[in-house]
């Protein structure tokens, strides 16, 4: 797929690095605004079991 047919969400994926490792949903992209969810993923939970704060 060339970058002209790609959404905004499969660009973020494919060039952002942490997106992909971090497995980050784009729920919603405009120009003005993103929505995006951060599944909750034990292998990112920070000593206690809570989501790390760096994700």
């Amino acid at each position: 797929m060339s970058a002209d047919q790609m959404t905004i969400s499969e660009m973020l994926a494919a060039t952002v690095s942490m997106a992909r490792t971090l497995n980050l949903e784009f729920v919603e992209t405009m120009p003005d605004k993103a929505v995006v969810a951060l599944p909750d993923q034990s292998d990112f939970h920070d000593h206690v079991g809570g989501p790390h704060a760096g994700a």
